[in-house]
């Protein structure tokens, strides 16, 4: 499914309006028809009989009053409550506000915030909802008026379930929700694809129950590569996992190593090599120094390891290796900085670079730009990438998937930027958003479980298919598995420890997972 920016979701309505010849009116009674099913089925009139319709100047507002009216056709007593003068209408909400007036539907037109905050005041939560069809996703400043504010803060004060239309308002892909006022919904309906804004960033924990519904506008619009960005779903990896030929051996599915792990955190390279052999590779050798060497045989007996003093040691060996990864635990020091950035220069297999061997790019990253025939694929959470960016976590935050994209593209690597809705960006400037994980798995030694399972998969499988598709296979696992113990443990029993020992259910079961954003036609 695509993910779609507001100026995208703009120009398909254009498009579908002045290509297709489809009238904006007809979009628009689509649109409201839907929504109206989708909160008449949330919010039945037989518990909720009474609505109330807070209605913007815009198309927004305009839709909101076409599912109220609808809503009030179904059943529901239905009152409307007008932000603006009908006159400031565009000429859809303006044609919707006079069907309402003829049927002689009750409205106001307020005059503040507190007069919608007396009249909400009256509303009894147990047989009445909120409509919000203040604004879209169009805006592009956080909501911090005198007039508009506290409208808001009437509609989330009200102790009324509210249903939002498009997104809740005052939420945007532009800015952070804490830096304005914005509605906390129950449920929204958005229109033919989920929008950035419903995510980004993490604004869906406002969202509530989020309905993705058709309103008519033809598919072929959205099959446009300049709308880069796509949610990660099984279908777009399942081949992965067919069943192995039964005549394989563990030479089929590749050796890897894994040069993690110190004196003060061996945990790390013990994690992420068991990770690797965990989703499937056929072998995991860990470049352990001497004194942890008996740690990793000892936790996991599979894991075979490779005691080194000097990098000469491990680069006598990289013959035996299809698939290297490398930072979990290392040490944020120089010598990790000088490590790596001459390892690079031996490497010819996929490489991936996570921990402390994406923070050595703190001290220098040009030489990333030196062309070369293997991928390489670093995994930072947002502080990692601020530290190699030099641009704070909170612009980070902002402006993730933008700055992910240009990264990857800039410096032809896979970026993989870990947290809530983890995002892929590929050197094509391709974008993949995950919806699988909880915060059960903000917790030691999940990063290093991620880089194992990416490492695993890219060894048994990169020469068969592309790394966009084991990089989404991957991320979407450790997030299924990462579900899948919160629901066994709940979400403060989650471990790293605990997230592997699901992840060969999660590779079974991936297609019982259930999208955040189901569609209906």
């Amino acid at each position: 499914m695509k993910l779609l920016l507001s100026s995208w979701m703009k120009e398909i309505d254009s498009r579908a309006i002045n290509d297709i010849g489809i009238p904006s009116i007809i979009l628009m009674e689509n649109a409201s028809r839907a929504a109206a099913n989708f909160f008449s089925a949330k919010f039945p009139s037989t518990k909720y009989k009474n609505v109330a319709v807070v209605v913007g100047k815009g198309n927004n507002g305009g839709d909101g009053l076409a599912s109220g009216r609808i809503l009030g056709q179904k059943g529901y007593q239905v009152e409307f409550f007008l932000i603006s003068s009908p006159d400031n209408y565009n000429p859809d909400p303006k044609i919707n506000y006079e069907i309402i007036k003829n049927l002689k539907l009750k409205y106001t037109i307020l005059r503040d915030g507190q007069e919608l905050k007396k009249k909400l005041n009256h509303c009894n939560p147990a047989d009445t909802f909120i409509i919000d069809a203040l604004f879209g996703t169009g805006i592009n400043q956080p909501v911090q008026d005198d007039f508009y504010s506290p409208i808001i803060k009437s509609i989330n004060e009200s102790g009324l379930k509210v249903a939002s239309i498009d997104v809740p308002s005052g939420i945007s892909e532009h800015f952070l929700p804490p830096e304005g006022d914005h509605v906390i919904a129950d449920a929204t309906v958005t229109f033919q694809c989920p929008k950035l804004s419903h995510l980004y960033p993490d604004g869906n924990k406002f969202c509530g129950q989020i309905q993705v519904v058709d309103i008519g506008i033809p598919h072929s619009l959205l099959d446009n590569p300049d709308y880069y960005i796509q949610f990660i779903h099984p279908a777009s990896f399942r081949e992965l996992f067919k069943k192995r030929e039964i005549d394989t051996h563990k030479g089929h599915y590749g050796h890897c190593l894994n040069i993690s792990g110190s004196l003060g955190k061996p945990g790390a390279g013990i994690l992420s090599s068991y990770a690797i052999l965990r989703s499937g590779a056929g072998l995991c050798t860990i470049a352990a120094e001497k004194e942890n060497r008996t740690l990793a045989v000892q936790s996991h007996p599979e894991i075979m390891t490779l005691t080194y003093k000097g990098l000469d040691e491990i680069i006598q060996r990289l013959d035996e290796f299809n698939c290297i990864l490398m930072g979990p635990g290392l040490g944020n020091t120089r010598q990790t900085y000088d490590l790596t950035t001459r390892f690079i220069q031996y490497v010819k297999v996929p490489l991936i670079l996570d921990a402390d061997a994406v923070n050595i790019f703190e001290m220098g990253k040009e030489f990333l730009k030196v062309k070369r025939d293997f991928p390489i694929i670093l995994t930072p959470h947002p502080g990692e990438f601020s530290r190699v960016t030099g641009v704070s976590i909170q612009d980070i935050q902002k402006n993730r998937i933008q700055m992910s994209r240009d990264f990857a593209r800039e410096y032809n690597v896979y970026l993989i930027l870990k947290g809530h809705h983890t995002i892929i960006a590929t050197p094509e400037g391709n974008i993949y958003v995950n919806e699988t994980g909880n915060a059960g798995m903000a917790t030691a030694g999940s990063g290093d479980v991620l880089s194992g399972i990416i490492t695993g998969m890219i060894s048994q499988f990169h020469i068969d298919f592309s790394l966009d598709q084991i990089l989404q296979a991957a991320v979407f696992i450790h997030g299924f598995a990462g579900d899948l113990a919160s629901d066994r443990v709940g979400e403060m029993g989650v471990t790293a420890s605990e997230i592997l020992k699901y992840v060969p259910e999660a590779i079974i079961k991936c297609d019982d997972f259930k999208t955040h954003f189901p569609y209906t036609v």
